[in-house]
């Protein structure tokens, strides 16, 4: 046995079952009789290039005898009053199940319907985010809670395959992540065919996302032998094939390579957690809902590599090797802000259009003393860089 294994114990958990590959929406037809007769279909609102979709899984559900009713009021960074409108109408219709079709919002929403669904409909916010804070307990889902089914249509949340779910409070202007083993999905479909449509801008900022899963989770303390080597490879694929698929967008090859990869970045990211830009990138988001997750992210980054490569120069190093890059210090980060250009995320910052007051908002927030209180001053540094 290896000695490593002896010394480093670990926990892999993904219960998730995924059915991978072009074509595979239409197993939802023998897939969903297997979790009842009524289902919630939750969607971004029905218009668009995903409208083709929605009638595909409209006709494979008709064909199995399953009736269905939308919540199809989603929004990107979803709010707490939108997933309890979603389960009002779960309540309402009184489905069996529940099956997300969209990107990281929509999955997200949809997860925290199926999971915090309950008979009167009404939810405890203030309890449920108490109760629901560790990412690696594994225990039993509410009693009232739904079986959930995950249809992906981008290629970089990974919340198909992941325990979170992150939901903003509009009032108090921050996002919340909720964690439960609950949460992750019953079944998940990942079609590529589903992600051809995606626009350039959204599949450059999922495809970073993905990316920056697989990476911070690298960077952790809880990365085990299964996790290292999928982290390696889903970084790998995007440094690949995220810039070609930019310029190829119904490459269905390209598409496949990537929702591969964000699927396994989804289960590193499940098992090994991620690092400081994604509480940062939470924290601009909740103040400033109008920027995508993965842009938030890209804000971050410049200044975040700057800090992590010289307290993390071995994982660097490890991933410089698998990738063939030069034996260079630096040459990882030069390689990651090549990323950002080629995808235009670079102008995240400039894009977002920041004013002082949520500047100030976003500089004050209390999470920049609380993250690594040891280390306060160069977070806030960090912070400040990242808006400018």
């Amino acid at each position: 046995m290896n000695s490593s294994l002896l010394n480093n114990p670990f926990t892999f958990f993904v219960p998730t079952q995924i059915r991978f590959g072009a074509g595979k929406l239409n197993e939802l037809k023998t897939i969903a009789p297997t979790l009842g007769k009524r289902v919630l279909l939750v969607t971004r609102p029905r218009k668009g290039s995903l409208k083709i979709t929605y009638e595909v899984v409209e006709k494979l559900l008709e064909e199995a005898g399953i009736s269905y009713s939308y919540f199809d009021e989603v929004i990107p960074n979803p709010t707490q009053e939108g997933v309890e409108k979603g389960i009002a109408q779960a309540v309402e219709n009184q489905v069996d199940f529940v099956i997300g079709i969209g990107g990281g919002s929509v999955l997200d929403t949809a997860k925290l319907i199926a999971f915090l669904t309950t008979p009167s409909g009404a939810i405890d916010w203030e309890m449920a985010i108490s109760k629901y804070s560790n990412p690696f307990a594994v225990g039993p889902s509410p009693d009232s809670a739904l079986a959930f089914i995950a249809v992906p249509t981008t290629s970089g949340t990974g919340s198909h395959c992941t325990q979170a779910a992150v939901v903003s409070d509009t009032v108090q202007q921050e996002k919340t992540t909720l964690f439960h083993s609950g949460l992750f999905p019953s079944i998940a479909i990942v079609d590529p065919e589903l992600m051809c449509s995606v626009p350039p801008a959204v599949t450059a900022a999922t495809g970073f996302d993905a990316f920056t899963h697989a990476f911070e989770s690298f960077l952790g303390r809880r990365t085990s032998p299964l996790t290292e080597v999928m982290s390696l490879e889903a970084i790998r694929l995007i440094f690949e094939n995220l810039p070609a698929v930019l310029k190829d967008p119904h490459n269905i090859i390209l598409r496949t390579r990537l929702a591969w990869a964000d699927t396994l970045a989804g289960m590193c990211l499940a098992n090994g957690g991620a690092d400081l830009p994604h509480p940062l990138g939470e924290i601009i988001g909740g103040i400033c809902p109008r920027i995508a997750h993965g842009e938030t992210l890209a804000m971050v980054y410049p200044d975040f590599l700057k800090f992590k490569e010289p307290v993390s120069r071995d994982s660097f190093k490890k991933i410089t090797t698998y990738l063939s890059l030069p034996d260079q210090e630096g040459v990882f980060s030069q390689k990651v802000l090549a990323l950002l250009a080629v995808s235009e995320l670079d102008q995240s910052s400039k894009r977002a259009a920041l004013s002082d007051q949520e500047i100030n908002q976003i500089l004050s927030h209390p999470l920049l003393d609380q993250l690594i209180p040891t280390n306060k001053s160069r977070i806030h540094q960090m912070m400040k860089a990242s808006l400018h």
